[in-house]
């Protein structure tokens, strides 16, 4: 019996040993090839080393999209970096990012780095099944694979054998229609009991209004994208939540910031009830993350209907006004909280406009 034990133990060494010479020579042939060609995530936790940055902005297509009228294309970040020409802000954007997605750039940002504050993007869209089950998904989660800490060969074995989560349009389009049956909320202006139910019913009323398709289908979209009750158990706030404690861990400053949602539309096209709504998981995310001692810059309502430029989806994609009073709100924030780190000019909150440039 011993002799037979002694065989498995040395076989599972051997196999061990075998493995551990694959990984190598994988890590020194092909991996950086396959790193380079399959995920672009890990190019942006390199960046703030690169460009020895202090402050690094993670966010999603909220940050770059701009309107092909505008004189001024500045990026979001390219806005803070004009109201902080003393520190040296890093774009870390990507289209579909999440609070998921963040965590991973972060936590593959070298330890050797100069980073002092991390301004990671909540956008309250993300927190709804359409955005959990987008068809975006798949490929960021792909890509995360090579983020995990761990052997670049069990990696590459994770992603031969799909091991991610890959499922097909038909597959997400079921989880999608599973989760907004299950996407309930509690508000005493609203008595419907999930997005399911008041999307249908939003959608039959519309149509016997006689609304066109493009309003019925905008209107549904915002029921669909936020009508939830976000609370602990949502899985972006466990995200945040990790994010929180990473930045603990790392020493850099977190500083989340809350996109604003085009709120006057939505009003119009569903309701004042929704907006409320919104607000309050909204206020949510800010109580909870300001007791933990990040610094949340709330920026719902901060931005009119005329500056946002998309019409036909709910997006968080504004024109100059809209991407200047979020820079703005986003400066004053760090400029009151991290005083000693931006070193602001002096006197008033400072503001940029076009004119200045």
């Amino acid at each position: 019996m011993k002799q037979i034990l002694r065989n498995i133990a040395f076989k599972f060494l051997l196999l061990a040993a075998v493995l551990a010479v694959l990984d190598v020579v994988y890590r020194y042939t092909f991996y950086e090839r396959d790193l380079r060609e399959g995920c672009t995530l890990m190019e942006r936790s390199l960046k703030p080393v690169a460009e020895g940055a202090d402050i690094a902005y993670l966010g999603e297509s909220s940050n770059h999209a701009v309107a092909d009228d505008e004189e001024d294309k500045r990026f979001i970040s390219d806005m803070l970096q004009d109201l902080l020409p003393d520190n040296r802000v890093c774009n870390m954007d990507k289209d579909a990012c999440h609070a998921g997605i963040y965590y991973d750039i972060l936590r593959n940002i070298p330890k050797d780095n100069p980073v002092r504050v991390a301004v990671v993007t909540v956008n309250l869209r993300s927190f709804s099944a359409e955005w959990i089950y987008s068809s975006l998904e798949v490929a960021l989660q792909k890509e995360q694979v090579f983020m995990k800490p761990a052997p670049a060969l069990y990696k590459r074995i994770l992603l031969a054998f799909k091991g991610y989560n890959h499922w097909s349009e038909k597959e997400r389009e079921a989880k999608v229609r599973h989760s907004l049956q299950h996407q309930s909320f509690e508000h005493p202006a609203i008595h419907y009991r999930t997005a399911a139910e008041w999307a249908l019913a939003l959608c039959d009323s519309l149509i016997a209004s006689g609304a066109d398709e493009q309003t019925i289908s905008m209107a549904t979209h915002y029921v669909k994208a936020f009508a939830c009750q976000i609370d602990e158990s949502n899985p972006r706030i466990k995200d945040l939540d990790r994010i929180v404690i990473l930045c603990r861990k790392r020493g850099w400053q977190p500083v989340f910031l809350m996109l604003p949602d085009n709120e006057e539309q939505m009003a119009s096209m569903v309701g004042p009830a929704l907006v409320d709504l919104l607000r309050r998981n909204g206020n949510f995310i800010e109580q909870r993350y300001s007791q933990m001692g990040v610094t949340v810059v709330n920026c719902q309502g901060m931005v009119a209907d005329c500056n946002f430029r998309d019409r036909d989806f709910p997006t968080e994609h504004y024109r100059q006004e809209g991407r200047e009073a979020i820079a703005n709100a986003l400066y004053n924030a760090i400029r009151q909280n991290h005083y000693a780190l931006c070193n602001p000019y002096p006197g008033e909150s400072m503001r940029v406009s076009r004119s200045q440039f």
